[in-house]
Formats: structure tokens, C-alpha cells, sequence
């Protein structure tokens, strides 16, 4: 039997449904076999994402990403080295393939210490991969129509060969384990901590709710290998392929942003660390803007728990009702967000920020199960931005597209048409 479907666009209703009564909006509706990557921190149900939550949290925290830090601005300097090699004979660039290889690369090294090579011209990995993950599947349909059909029959929306990356992934962390000390500042610190014990908790719980305790197989680490590279690799992918493309065709944000790094920069006696990428606010609207344009994904999806009421209004949902919310359409809803289509950084200013309603941002979604991965988004993409705008400036050429269409073969929402691009040196 198909399950009916609501979009909610009403900010309230939002705030309700992610937030307010998380409880009775457990979660995401989608589930998929176990064996094969079910268990992630995303797609699991509740039990065992508030379990897996409580230990992955433990390095998104500043002081983890202080000491990551060098080792991801590091793999800065490796793309713009690899910009500077492909400019050479032509400074027009396809951005995308580009920002996929920095994408593999940083997040590949930074939360799991693997070195993924992916500017070799003969490793073709990085590309395999996207195709494996990004291109949707009959599954997928299937289960949207028939939500628990592929956990019923022990089915996924991806290949095997994608598992079976992540499982090697897991057995590379064990090696490495086992003639190196992890001192816990990436995501594969605490996967091979959680393997080593076998088993995990959710610990200390609020009186009068109960211990959630599960079995911590491989299968469960390789789910979170998937879901952190995927989201790793494939955010940073496209939202540096989207940025790049609006400040050149804003070159005034463009400069304002490259003073911004000057100057912070030059502050801090030329040296880039992590506190001077926490100075560096209108790189962070920058982000803020270009997320607000391209979210990621068209829908945060909610599965009804129990019959419950929805406020302001008469109508009761029912159980198992998927809830959809549409990051794209309050994002580019005049309400929140005038001229919707005009990229505006300013738009996040601390003070704009205050004028508009708390939930006018989803694209990493809201509230218990929002997406644990923003911060060292933020931290990719800063990385990123200072690197390679300390280097070059880019332009439009005659190639480069008048707008952004998405295509409807991607998982995530990805252009249709390729972002050529101009890089130049600056003096």
C-alpha cells in the first residue's frame, strides 16, 4: 500500500514538524537493507541515529577541527596546485569535475586519514564513485512508492560495489589502527573505537526515558563511511561549483570577499589557521547565500509517528504519512527572501538574519535530525574559497552558462549544463 504525502510549506508547521514535536516526526521514511548502508546516521531510524549521533558528534566540535585543521588546508594547496596545472594551457576550466576531485580529496583525508590521489590523471575512482551514488535508481522509486519494500527484501538504491567501497574503507581503518595512534579528531577515530568495543550506547538519558543500546557490526560502519563521503564530497562539490559561478558574475562580491581574506589574513601575520577563518564573516554569507540558491537536496522528508494535529490548523495527519519539505521553494519564496533569484550574501548578515523566521533555512535541515555535517561543510568550503580566491580571480567567458538549470538524473540537485569558468592569476 503507498503512503500518502503532505508538503508543508507554512514555517510554523516547519518548526513543528522538525523541532517542536520531533518526537512524533521520528523519522525520514526511507529505509533500505541494512546490510547494504541502511544503518547510517542519515537514512537510520531513530533508535539508532540518536545512538550513532551521540558518539560521531564528538568531532564536529571546534577544538577537533582547530587541530584537523592544517591537514585539511593542506588538501587546499593540493587542488590549487592542480588549478594551476590545468590553467596552464587553457584558464577556462569545467568547474565541477574540478571541485569533485577537491570534494574526494578533503573529505576522504579529513575524516577518515586516506590519502585518495584523486588529481591523478589515471585514478578514475572519484568519478566511479559519483556515478554509483548520484545516479538515481528504480529502488528508489520503488521505495517511495512502497516505503519499507527494500529493508523487507534486503535491497539498497545504490550498487554493491559502493558498500563494497566502504567496507574496504573500514578494513583500511583497521590496518591503520593497528600500527598508528588515533587521537580522535576525524570521523574514523571513533568508527574503529566503536569497532574495537563491539557494541554502543546512547548513555546518560533524561529521567524517565531509557538507555538505547545497539551492536556495532561493519555493516554499521560502513553506513557511516557512506554517508560522510557522500555528503562530504558531494556538498562541497557543488556548493564550490555554485560559489564560484556567482561571484564571477558578481565580481563586487568577489572583491569584497578577497579583500576580506587580505585583511584578516594580514592580521594574523599572514598565517591561515582556523581562527582567522572564523573571522572571515562575509565568506561565511557567501556560504550562507550560495546554500540558499542551491540547497542540496529537494526534499526533508518526516514520516508521521502517531495521528497528531498540526497547529493553527484542524487537520490531523495520520500515521505513516510521509511529511515533505521543500528546501528550494522557502528558500526562493519572496516572503522570506526578496528577489529570490538575485545572489545577495548580505541576506545573512547577523541583523538580516534576525528579521526573518527561524526555520527560512533547511537545506541542512532543522532541529534532532538535522545534518550533523554543516560545520565541516563550513570548514571545506572556507578552506576552499581562501585557498583558491588567494590565487586566482574568476570570471565568466563567453561558455559560461546565463543560468543554473538543474537536471533530474542526480540524487543531489546538480547543474544540467557544464560551469565553464575563467581562472587568472592574480599578481
Amino acid at each position: 500500500m503507498t503512503s500518502p504525502t503532505l508538503l508543508i510549506r507554512d514555517l510554523d508547521i516547519v518548526k513543528q514538524v522538525l523541532i517542536k514535536d520531533f518526537d512524533s516526526f521520528p523519522d525520514r521514511g526511507l529505509y533500505y537493507s541494512k546490510q547494504q548502508l541502511g544503518d547510517n546516521l542519515f537514512h537510520a531510524d531513530v533508535t539508532v541515529m540518536k545512538i550513532l549521533r551521540k558518539h560521531l558528534t564528538t568531532v564536529f566540535t571546534a577544538s577537533k577541527f582547530k587541530a584537523n585543521f592544517q591537514v585539511l588546508a593542506g588538501r587546499g594547496d593540493k587542488f590549487v596546485e592542480y588549478l594551476e596545472n590545468a590553467t596552464l594551457k587553457d584558464k577556462e576550466i569545467n568547474t565541477l569535475p574540478a571541485f569533485r576531485k577537491y570534494g574526494a580529496d578533503s573529505i576522504m583525508m579529513g575524516a577518515f586519514g586516506i590519502d585518495m590521489d584523486p588529481y591523478n590523471d589515471d585514478n578514475n575512482l572519484c568519478d566511479l564513485l559519483d556515478a554509483a551514488i548520484q545516479t538515481p535508481s528504480y529502488f528508489l522509486e520503488l521505495e517511495l512508492l512502497f516505503p519499507g519494500t527494500l529493508s523487507k527484501y534486503n535491497l539498497s538504491i545504490f550498487p554493491d560495489n559502493v558498500a563494497k567501497f566502504c567496507k574496504q574503507i573500514i578494513q583500511i581503518g583497521s590496518q591503520l589502527a593497528a600500527v598508528s595512534k588515533f587521537d580522535q579528531i576525524r570521523t574514523m577515530d571513533v568508527l574503529m573505537g566503536l569497532r574495537r568495543e563491539g557494541n554502543a550506547s546512547s548513555g546518560k538519558v533524561a529521567e524517565g526515558e531509557k538507555e538505547l543500546n545497539m551492536e556495532v557490526t561493519d555493516d554499521v560502519l560502513a553506513g557511516q563511511v557512506f554517508i560522510f563521503y557522500f555528503a562530504g564530497y558531494g556538498n562541497n562539490s557543488l556548493l564550490g561549483t555554485y560559489a564560484m559561478y556567482h561571484l564571477a558574475r558578481n565580481p563586487d562580491a568577489q572583491e569584497k570577499l578577497v579583500q576580506e581574506i587580505k585583511d584578516v589574513l594580514r592580521k594574523h601575520d599572514g598565517k591561515f589557521s582556523y581562527e582567522a577563518l572564523k573571522e572571515m564573516k562575509y565568506l561565511q554569507m557567501v556560504f550562507d547565500e550560495t546554500l540558499r540558491m542551491h540547497p542540496l537536496t529537494n526534499s526533508v522528508s518526516r514520516n508521521v509517528g502517531r495521528d497528531i494535529q498540526l497547529d493553527g490548523t484542524d487537520l490531523v495527519i495520520n500515521k505513516d504519512t510521509i511529511i515533505s519539505i521543500s528546501p528550494y521553494a522557502i528558500q526562493h519564496d519572496e516572503k522570506y527572501y526578496p528577489e529570490p533569484e538575485q545572489f545577495k550574501p548580505e541576506r545573512f548578515s547577523p541583523e538580516n538574519v534576525k528579521e526573518r523566521h527561524s526555520c527560512a533555512m533547511v537545506s541542512f535541515g532543522l532541529g534532532p535530525r538535522s545534518c550533523l555535517g554543516l560545520r565541516f561543510a563550513q570548514l571545506q568550503f572556507g578552506i576552499c574559497m581562501v585557498k583558491v580566491l588567494s590565487r586566482f580571480r574568476v570570471e565568466c567567458t563567453k561558455n559560461t552558462v546565463d543560468k543554473i538549470t538543474i537536471t533530474p538524473m542526480r540524487l543531489l540537485l546538480t547543474p544540467s549544463e557544464k560551469i565553464y569558468l575563467r581562472l587568472v592569476r592574480r599578481d
